[in-house]
């Protein structure tokens, strides 16, 4: 217990707080990668009476009715299979014709019309799927059989607030492999496995000299690699920063041969299973890349904290967000408590004296009837239970104006930077709200990174996808699998954040931080819904996104 609070209290700012555009990581060659692992396994089924899970059909017209008889599926081959509106390639720059309308991921796979359609621009079929979309043969397959579609990592989980299990990268410097390397090859670019290994003389001093150890490796030489550069200065992921962080970039980490790119301490992996091979253990990530395992310590989200629904839904469901039915007397006004020493306070009828009363958890969210009072320095908020909430211990929902153009009953979201909080409404009618994290402030430009303010539709949606970038204040960060990412603006996005617990305090480079059990509740709210087996989907005109309101 006291590893995980040590490493989760080192951990390099850049990764607390990371947030930029996603993007997959290339497919390494898929024959030898399936060479090195085990047959594909599926994610668990959702337990009876779980939650309506986020990969539900668009709507009950969104696509083609399905043929009678059984059930076909298509499996997806790359690690993005693209699905497009027409059985065409969209063409830059080109208003009209075909757009993408989202992708499935690599070992996912989606009910289809198992008719193929050969045209000159894929001469293995399109194939349509039953959800509306077309795929191309030559990135998917009928046969879900298919070596490459049974090596595939498995399926994102549905049962569980994250669709991965993930990784801390605990030092700089460690290769991700294409392949499993050989003992050689291990050697070469793992400097460490051989380095001498300090021993204790008779006297009690360290004596540099003793036996080189190869931890799992056997071999008899070990030649530091070259430095950035520098004739004969070691490379940087062997130097000592004292503390620091290196001064590399992402580009500074591209490998070759069998290195894919090394990464620096911080770094999170996206992990699909772990195996043995050659006498070593090995963490297979989920783009089918390799690492040694004695360098990834397997992370656990450091709070299970979520918001409510404020009417009754998921109640039936076991839903923990669920509130039980109530003739609510304020506006859907929610308070939640920030500081971990907060008691419950009882008000005087005047409302001229509190007294303090019972101890309140952090991470409390209470109902609030829209009542203040103001004692002496301090104000006071009444709550659906009849006690006090001190305004100072925490923050309270504040939503501000819907958007112009909202329809009637139509979902959105608000966001407010001031209160750190997040509510979703359906028309004029709240009906979630949480805490948040979004960008930290700084007066130096380059620490800057304010989340912007106004009003833009949901764009795309991924139920994981990587997010990395090069950062002047904070150095370069990567996190594999960002999940339940909804972008809504540019790089900015919602999405979930297992690597803190801030919520309810400025934290990010950008994005909307939420925890993961909100962030995957809100992604299967929202709109455009992720049709069965999709990993990704944009909106579009006839399946628009929902609005996201981000204000002060």
């Amino acid at each position: 217990m006291r590893r995980f609070f040590y490493l989760f209290a080192a951990l390099p700012p850049a990764l607390v707080f990371a947030c930029g555009e996603s993007k997959p990581n290339p497919a390494p060659n898929p024959e030898t990668a399936a060479a090195t692992v085990a047959p594909r396994r599926d994610a668990p089924t959702p337990k009876a009476g779980s939650k309506a899970e986020p990969q539900a059909a668009l709507s009950a017209d969104a696509g083609p009715a399905a043929p009678e008889g059984p059930q076909h599926y298509i499996g997806a081959l790359a690690l993005q299979t693209p699905v497009l509106s027409e059985m065409e390639w969209p063409k830059e720059g080109k208003k009209g014709g075909s757009v993408r309308l989202g992708y499935l991921r690599q070992g996912g796979k989606a009910p289809v019309i198992p008719e193929p359609h050969v045209k000159s621009n894929c001469s293995e079929g399109w194939y349509e799927l039953v959800s509306g979309g077309f795929v191309c043969g030559k990135y998917a397959t009928l046969d879900l059989n298919h070596p490459r579609f049974r090596s595939s990592p498995h399926v994102p989980y549905t049962d569980r607030p994250l669709p991965y299990d993930y990784g801390y990268n605990v030092a700089n410097g460690t290769p991700i492999y294409r392949a499993v390397p050989s003992r050689e090859e291990r050697v070469a670019n793992e400097p460490w496995l051989t380095a001498p290994k300090k021993k204790k003389r008779e006297d009690g001093d360290s004596d540099s000299e003793g036996d080189a150890t190869a931890t799992n490796v056997s071999a008899t030489t070990s030649a530091a690699p070259a430095g950035d550069g520098d004739a004969g200065a070691p490379a940087w992921y062997l130097r000592d920063y004292d503390g620091g962080k290196p001064q590399v970039t992402l580009d500074d980490l591209r490998g070759d041969g069998p290195v894919y790119r090394r990464m620096v301490r911080g770094f999170f992996l996206g992990l699909d299973k772990q195996f043995i091979s050659g006498g070593s253990r090995w963490w297979r990530t989920t783009d089918t890349l390799i690492v040694p395992a004695d360098r990834i310590m397997s992370w656990k989200m450091p709070t299970e904290f979520h918001g409510m629904w404020l009417d009754d839904r998921g109640k039936s469901d076991g839903d923990p967000a669920a509130t039980a039915p109530a003739a609510h007397k304020g506006p859907g006004l929610v308070g939640f408590i920030l500081n971990g020493k907060a008691r419950k306070y009882t008000m005087s009828p005047e409302h001229k004296h509190v007294s303090s009363g019972g101890d309140l958890s952090r991470f409390q969210a209470v109902r609030l009837t829209g009542e203040t009072a103001t004692v002496g320095q301090s104000n006071y908020s009444e709550t659906e239970e009849g006690w006090w909430m001190r305004d100072a211990d925490g923050t309270k929902t504040k939503p501000g104006g819907a958007p112009a153009d909202l329809k009637a009953g139509e979902k959105w979201v608000d966001v407010s930077i001031g209160q750190q909080t997040l509510v979703l409404f359906e028309g004029d009618k709240p009906v979630y709200a949480t805490l948040v994290s979004t960008g930290r402030t700084s007066p130096i430009k380059d620490k800057d990174h304010a989340t912007p303010t106004g009003s833009w539709r949901i764009r795309d949606k991924h139920i994981a996808s990587t997010m990395d970038g090069d950062v002047a204040s904070d150095g370069p960060y990567s996190i594999q699998d960002v999940p339940w990412i909804q972008y809504f603006q540019g790089s900015y996005a919602l999405h979930g954040a297992f690597w803190h617990a801030n919520f309810g305090h400025k934290q990010s480079h950008g994005c909307v931080n939420l925890s993961p059990v909100d962030a995957k509740a809100i992604f299967g709210w929202t709109e455009p819904a992720l049709p069965e087996g999709w990993h990704g989907v944009s909106s579009t005109a006839e399946h628009p996104g929902s609005w996201v309101v981000v204000h002060d």
